[in-house]
């Protein structure tokens, strides 16, 4: 009994211990602070680029500020030490990214215990390309029974004056969300929103050979940081569209 006892008063001051050192740990964890300072393109002022707010995303969003845009400045407090990556987005009235600082990358920043880090030189926002996207029905077909590898992708300055981008689009790549869009990639961040007004959409073969005639779409630039989706019809010959974006 005597024996029992103990063990069972032993069991219990481990876990009170285990507990207290949570506890603390909690009210004890290191933390440090991170002050980034902004500007717009070439000095501009906020209302000459017509950025609203300025949202800055640690680690792919997982925590996120927003300031008004004249503040100049976003400080995050208690920041877990060690590395992270930081983007800045400038919002307009409608909360669209019209601008970011991704034109060299995420900043890299490292948080010390106890310690304020202000980012110099300033993080600076330029305008955000347009983002396209293009999606492709087979009905009861499917791209292997199209014969239909890939769609090369043009991207025209309205006009057709000026080649922003070429590249192409795997047909097995997977849509996402309801409308079942895929991303065209744009690593040169070339589809300028101001720029942009012809689409070209060419459906390859594997052997690779062009299938049918190219599909085309025109529209009016939609500005910085706009979505444009494309939507193409296809069977086993050729893929239509409507011209125009969705």
């Amino acid at each position: 009994m005597g024996r029992q006892t103990w063990s069972w008063m032993g069991l219990v001051s481990v876990a009170l211990f285990s507990a207290g050192c949570g506890i603390l740990s909690s009210n004890d964890k290191k933390q440090g602070s991170l002050v980034v300072p902004f500007e717009l393109g070439n000095h501009k002022s906020c209302a000459s680029v017509n950025v609203v707010t300025v949202r800055a995303e640690f680690d792919d969003g997982g925590v996120a500020k927003e300031t008004n845009c004249e503040a100049g400045t976003i400080r995050f407090d208690g920041v877990a030490l060690g590395p992270h990556r930081v983007v800045l987005y400038g919002l307009d009235k409608n909360d669209i990214k019209i601008m970011d600082s991704l034109a060299t990358g995420p900043l890299s920043v490292t948080i010390e215990d106890g310690k304020t880090q202000v980012i110099d030189p300033p993080a600076q926002l330029t305008l955000a390309p347009a983002k396209l996207a293009l999606r492709w029905d087979f009905g009861f077909s499917s791209c292997g029974s199209a014969s239909i590898d890939s769609f090369r992708v043009t991207a025209w300055r309205s006009g057709g004056s000026q080649q922003l981008l070429q590249t192409n689009v795997s047909c097995g790549t997977p849509g996402k969300g309801e409308g079942q869009y895929r991303d065209v990639p744009d690593p040169g961040r070339d589809l300028s929103g101001d720029e942009l007004g012809e689409v070209e959409v060419q459906p390859v073969s594997g052997t690779p050979a062009d299938m049918g005639a190219p599909v085309k779409f025109t529209f009016d630039p939609p500005g910085p940081g706009r979505d444009i989706k494309l939507s193409l019809t296809c069977t086993a010959k050729s893929c239509k569209g409507s011209g125009k974006p969705d």
